[in-house]
């Protein structure tokens, strides 16, 4: 599989709230796909490709966490404001860009182990909050002051790469849904309903763009298209009624989490479809988390949601990893969903 979009996917910039140059990218492969567009007053996307069927809606947001400039230190130091849920364990020292008139690479402030007072107790340990820390361009004050605004967007700066079995880069949440969206509606011998493509905005600012774009184009049917949390790593201790959704199982079907209890019926089918087509799945049950799911079921009068979201370790940190077999079963089971979502008797 060629993944020159999904790399690109990831190198765009767009935090919550400033998903503009991410909307400009599915744009253009909206188009090339032959989807009319409109653009709502939250900022989503919204693609259409008319056809006989249901109303269908996949979702995808466009949004990364990330970070907002709050302040401008005398000596040229940036403070920012987290968007989204980001551990302030994984901001250190990181390389990041501020993109204000023009992107400045920075590098986030840490203190030197020689400095640190008690380097072996809890101060030593603890990470810095991320509202306590600062970003070093290395520039004076005045050439800051000229290019960055309160308010402008900040990113993680660390490149993709891939290798025969996965695929590395920031942002997989949810650039991934994004290219599984794009791919499945290619690769679909045909397109078995009205289907909108809803690329959607503040997602990891509390789901805020779903509920207004399903609204608008009210679908008899939604599923949101995620990366969500690989938990097969070690360290990580889940809960005893817990099962881990493990790289390399397909894509994860989801039945519940912290806001969404999937329509059962549908849940069911997508199982359905999997199963016919030989490709590997993974049924969970949890209490974490959340998809555009959640927004577009209770919208409105209510809507047949469910969730498709492929296993990404390391999420929300700077650089997360991606399975390229698990991509793959789920661009196939999404084409899938795509072709046979008429028979869906619900």
């Amino acid at each position: 599989m060629d993944y020159t979009l999904l790399d690109e996917l990831i190198r765009t910039p767009g935090i919550s709230g400033r998903e503009e140059k991410v909307r400009n990218l599915m744009a253009g492969q909206m188009n090339r796909l032959g989807a009319t567009i409109a653009i709502d007053a939250m900022g989503n996307l919204i693609g259409h490709l008319p056809g006989k069927g249901p109303r269908v809606a996949l979702m995808a947001h466009m949004d990364e966490v990330g970070f907002m400039v709050s302040r401008i230190e005398p000596e040229g130091f940036i403070r920012v404001m987290p968007v989204g849920g980001v551990d302030p364990r994984v901001f250190g020292a990181q390389k990041v860009l501020v993109h204000g008139r023009e992107d400045l690479p920075g590098i986030v402030g840490s203190i030197p182990p020689h400095l640190l007072k008690n380097k072996d107790g809890a101060n030593g340990k603890a990470a810095l909050p991320v509202e306590e820390s600062f970003i070093d361009t290395g520039l004076p004050f005045e050439q800051v002051d000229a290019l960055v605004r309160v308010g402008d967007p900040v990113t993680f700066a660390v490149d993709g790469w891939e290798n025969d079995t996965a695929f590395f880069g920031k942002a997989l949440d949810d650039r991934l849904g994004l290219f599984v969206m794009l791919s499945a509606v290619q690769q679909a011998a045909n397109i078995d309903c009205d289907l909108f493509l809803l690329a959607t905005t503040q997602e990891e600012y509390g789901l805020r763009g779903a509920g207004p774009a399903v609204f608008g184009v009210t679908p008899q049917i939604a599923l949101a298209l995620e990366g969500t949390v690989a938990s097969d790593t070690p360290g990580i201790r889940l809960p005893a009624n817990t099962a881990p959704t493990a790289q390399g199982g397909g894509p994860e079907i989801r039945l519940s989490d912290r806001r969404m209890l999937a329509d059962r019926a549908l849940a069911d089918f997508i199982v359905a479809t999997a199963r016919a087509a030989g490709l590997a799945h993974q049924v969970v049950v949890k209490n974490t988390g959340a998809t555009d799911a959640a927004a577009a079921q209770i919208t409105g009068g209510g809507f047949r949601a469910g969730a498709l979201a492929v296993p990404v370790r390391y999420i929300h940190a700077p650089i997360g990893l991606a399975n390229k077999a698990d991509i793959d079963q789920t661009i196939r089971l999404t084409t899938a969903f795509l072709e046979q979502v008429s028979s869906f008797a619900g």
